[in-house]
């Protein structure tokens, strides 16, 4: 029992309903009660104010026929009170000594002594059953601007103490009733508001590594709770996009590695069967020897887009003069290129210069110029154009290759990822060298683009800053 309630008491709803239902508690108590202050307040000045205005009326009626004819003054003052004081209200008249002259003697309303200069406002009695309270004024009567005495009129508040306990009756009642219908209230808006919440937990749930295609549905994207399930959306897509490629590249990764790995374990196995040939033990350990330089080469390049992709590789940039690094990556791929019967052009500006990873550059643009190679068929040639524009670097490499499709393109830079699949082990590809181009161009702040066509060649474009350590 006790767990199904502090489960139940865990619920963020629950939760903002109690917090809610504090809050308008504190402040229903705190409205009321000053309403109730300000209510009981304005009905006291009232009664004191329609007091005031009773006996300073009488008084004035009093002196004005005292002017006029004479006569008795208390006479005249009692005809006066019967006329112009409401009933219920108890009058009494005071020398200037403070003794009664006329009235009721009523306790401590109406005494039979009052000091000169008493004028108690709120009077409450006790010993009757009941508290009874009374609001008593008290004005200095004067004739030909002399003192003569003091005028006392008093009013008890019962009827005004009713209304008033009527009032608290009705919020008393009021209270729980205001706290029932805001609970409910607030409630069914704590729960439509995280509704939203329970459907994520509820997708979330449903999310595995098998299935990573569901998405939370917004009902209203423009509330906070809508903004929420778009960046939880846009997170799962990145998520699934890239549990995808890196399952790929697992994949992939492993088909590479394993066909070395049968290469070498099955000459291994045919040396160990028996005596063979010196010829034989040859042939085998070359081909052993091919297979773990391409394993070494895999894993290097394996090993440079790991550090990449946490950013550990070191970077070494420096003020290069790069029309001198692109003259002599030429050179050196001529000698690959004309045993393949290919031609290389090329026209490189003079003193362009470049604050760069010379090794990293080169690497760059022998990896692209090897794939031309590799993808360009004999007799066909290559064109490299390097120049400044716009204070950028623009290398670009043109072959006549096989070219690559249109829905291809959008995958060349992906890892492991190769356009003729069926010559790319012959080659000595990897699928890698362009995703690791792709990485260079990254670091160096620059842009790589691709155009091409299907048996017309392609054309790799490079934009790179040109400027210089400082600058």
């Amino acid at each position: 029992m006790m767990a199904r309630l502090k489960n139940f008491f865990s619920r963020i709803k629950v939760r903002l309903t109690f917090w809610y239902i504090i809050i308008l508690i504190l402040v229903l108590v705190l409205f009321n009660g000053v309403l109730y202050w300000s209510m009981e307040n304005y009905i006291h000045d009232r009664v004191r104010e329609q007091l005031q205005i009773q006996a300073e009326k009488v008084l004035r009626e009093v002196s004005k026929e005292q002017e006029e004819d004479g006569g008795p003054y208390l006479l005249k003052l009692e005809e006066e009170l019967e006329e112009i004081v409401f009933k219920g209200t108890i009058s009494a008249f005071y020398n200037q000594s403070g003794e009664l002259l006329m009235g009721k003697d009523v306790d401590k309303v109406t005494p039979k002594i009052i000091e000169s200069v008493e004028s108690d406002f709120l009077i409450e009695l006790e010993g009757r059953g009941s508290d009874e309270k009374w609001v008593v004024v008290t004005v200095i009567a004067k004739n030909n601007q002399e003192s003569i005495g003091y005028l006392r009129l008093a009013r008890s508040l019962t009827d005004e103490e009713a209304t008033l306990n009527k009032l608290i009756t009705i919020l008393i009642f009021g209270i729980p009733l205001t706290l029932l219908l805001a609970s409910s209230g607030g409630y069914f808006l704590a729960y439509k508001a995280l509704k939203p919440i329970d459907q994520i937990n509820k997708t979330a749930q449903a999310i595995s590594h098998s299935n990573l295609s569901k998405r939370i549905i917004a009902k209203n994207s423009d509330d906070e709770t809508g903004r929420l399930i778009d960046t939880l959306n846009d997170l799962l897509n990145r998520l699934e996009e890239a549990f995808s490629r890196e399952k790929r590249f697992t994949s992939d990764a492993s088909h590479e590695l394993r066909t070395p790995i049968a290469i070498i374990r099955a000459h291994a196995e045919e040396n160990l069967k028996g005596e063979r040939s010196i010829k034989d033990y040859r042939h085998s350990l070359k081909v052993i020897h091919k297979q773990t330089d391409y394993m070494s080469h895999l894993v290097g390049q394996l090993l440079l887009l790991a550090r990449s992709d946490m950013n550990q590789q070191p970077i070494e940039k420096e003020n290069l003069d790069f029309t001198e690094l692109v003259e002599i990556v030429i050179e050196e791929m001529e000698e690959l290129a004309l045993k393949k019967d290919i031609n290389i052009d090329s026209k490189v500006e003079q003193g362009l210069n470049l604050y760069g990873d010379q090794s990293m550059l080169t690497q760059l643009l022998i990896n692209l110029l090897d794939n031309a190679i590799k993808y360009t068929h004999p007799k066909g040639s290559i064109y490299i154009d390097t120049k400044a524009k716009n204070n950028q670097i623009k290398i670009e490499i043109k072959d006549t290759g096989i070219g690559i499709s249109k829905e291809e393109q959008a995958y060349i830079f992906d890892r492991f990822y190769r356009v003729d699949k069926s010559r790319s082990r012959a080659s000595g590809g990897s699928g890698l060298g362009l995703s690791i181009c792709q990485w260079i161009v990254k670091v160096h702040k620059g842009i790589i683009e691709l155009e091409s066509e299907i048996n017309q060649g392609s054309t790799f474009t490079i934009y790179l800053p040109q400027n210089k350590k400082g600058n």
